[in-house]
C-alpha cells in the first residue's frame, strides 16, 4: 500500500472497502443530527433507539431473545472485536484463531498479551476447521474460539451442520464464541448462519458493522451482542478507550436500519457479477481460484509463478501498478496465495485481473 500511494493510476484490488456511496437517506440522518443539537456524549453502550432497533433485529435474524442490554455500540466492528478479547481473556490466555483469517485478529491479540492458537483450513475441507482440528487445539488456557463467517479472505461460509457442530464443540469445552460476522449480509448462495443461533447457554458473542453492509466504512460504527455478563464488560472496557461512538454517526446507523434495504441486495448482485467475471478469466488463463460463497475477495493461487506471495505482489505494483494482498498476510501456509478485493469498480477490476495473468505468465 505504501508502494502504490506513490504511483499515479495505480489499480488498487487489496482494500475491502465497497465502492458505493453511503445511502444518501443516511447522510441526511446525520446531518440533521448534528444540526439539532445531538452532538454531546451518549451513553456509553450507545443510544437506546439503536441498540433497542438491533436487539429486535438480532432476535429476529438468530432466534436469540436479545435485549437491550446485550447490545454494545461500538467504533466499528474493530473496537468490537478489541474489547470483546478484553473482556474474554488475559494476558496469557490462548484464543484459537483460523489460518487464513483476517490479521487484525492477531494484532488485536498481540496488543492485549493474548497467545493465539492458529488452525490453518484449506480447500479440503472448505476452508472451515473441522471439529478434530478444533479438539487439538484446546488447552486448559484457552478461551475462546475466534471466528469469521463469511471469510475474509476465502469468502468461505458455515453451514448449519458446521456451526451447530462447533458450537457443541465449545459447549463441551467451555470455552466462548466469538463470531465475526461483518459480512452477513453478503452471501451468494444459501443463507447465512449465525453463531447466535446454536447459543443455548450464553457463550456467544456476536461481532457486527455496519461498514460493508450500508457501505459506512468511514462512519466507524459496530456493535457487539454478547451475554449479559460479557456485555457489561465490553462496556466498561469501551469507557477507558473511546467512550462513545459520535452521536451523528449513530443516528446515521439507525436510519441505515430503518430505512430502504435495497441496497444491501443491489451491492450483494453487483458483488456476484464481478465474481463470476473475475473467475471466469483466471479460470481460462489456467490460474486457480476459490469461488467464494460470501464477503467480496477471491483467494487466488499464484504458485505456478514460482515466486512468494509478497514478491509476486511487488513485481504486480511495480511492473503493472496493481495491488493485492500477499497471503503470507493472512497467517502462516498461506505464501502462495494473494487476496484480491471485488470492491471496486467493474472496469478497474477486469483490468486488474488482466495485468495480474499477465504477471503470473512472465
Amino acid at each position: 500500500m505504501d508502494r502504490a500511494f506513490g504511483l499515479t493510476d495505480c489499480i488498487r484490488l487489496e482494500v475491502g472497502e465497497p465502492n458505493f456511496p453511503t445511502p444518501q437517506h443516511v447522510i441526511e440522518a446525520a446531518d440533521e443530527a448534528a444540526r439539532s443539537g445531538k452532538t454531546r456524549y451518549t451513553e456509553n453502550p450507545g443510544i437506546p433507539e439503536l441498540r433497542s432497533r438491533i436487539a429486535e433485529i438480532f432476535t429476529e435474524d438468530t432466534g436469540r431473545k436479545t435485549e437491550v442490554g446485550d447490545v454494545v455500540v461500538t467504533t466499528g466492528a474493530m473496537a468490537a472485536l478489541y474489547t470483546t478479547l478484553m473482556s474474554i481473556a488475559d494476558p496469557g490466555d490462548e484464543v484459537i484463531v483460523m489460518s487464513p483469517s483476517w490479521p487484525n485478529y492477531l494484532m488485536q491479540m498481540t496488543l492485549l498479551g493474548i497467545r493465539p492458537v492458529t488452525v490453518s483450513t484449506n480447500e479440503t475441507n472448505g476452508h472451515v476447521p473441522t471439529i478434530e482440528q478444533l479438539e487439538s487445539a484446546v488447552s486448559v488456557r484457552t478461551k475462546a474460539v475466534l471466528l469469521n463467517s463469511p471469510c475474509n479472505p476465502t469468502g468461505a461460509v458455515i453451514n448449519q451442520t458446521q456451526m451447530a457442530r462447533i458450537i457443541d464443540f465449545a459447549r463441551r469445552a467451555d470455552i466462548y464464541v466469538i463470531s465475526d460476522e461483518v459480512y452477513d449480509k453478503i452471501v451468494y448462495e444459501g443463507t447465512h448462519v449465525s453463531a447466535a443461533s446454536y447459543d443455548s447457554d450464553g457463550r456467544v458473542v456476536c461481532i457486527h458493522s455496519f461498514s460493508k453492509t450500508y457501505s459506512m466504512t468511514g462512519w466507524r460504527v459496530g456493535y457487539a451482542v454478547a451475554p449479559p455478563e460479557i456485555a457489561t464488560l465490553i462496556r466498561k472496557c469501551q469507557e477507558p478507550t473511546v467512550s462513545c461512538v459520535n452521536a451523528p454517526a449513530q443516528y446515521a446507523a439507525l436510519a441505515a436500519l430503518n430505512g430502504p434495504q435495497e441496497i444491501i441486495g443491489e451491492m450483494r448482485d453487483a458483488y456476484r457479477e464481478r465474481r463470476d467475471e473475475v473467475n471466469r478469466l483466471l479460470s481460462s488463463s489456467g490460474i486457480s481460484a476459490l469461488n467464494p460463497a460470501g464477503a467480496f475477495y477471491i483467494w487466488v493461487d499464484i504458485s505456478s509463478s514460482q515466486r512468494s506471495d509478497v514478491d509476486f505482489a511487488m513485481d504486480l505494483v511495480d511492473k503493472h501498478q496493481v495491488t493485492v494482498v500477499p497471503g503470507s498476510t493472512f497467517g502462516p501456509s498461506n505464501e502462495d496465495r494473494v487476496r484480491i478485493s471485488l470492491a471496486t469498480t467493474p472496469d478497474q477490476l477486469y483490468e486488474g485481473i488482466r495485468r495480474l495473468i499477465e504477471e503470473s505468465r512472465s
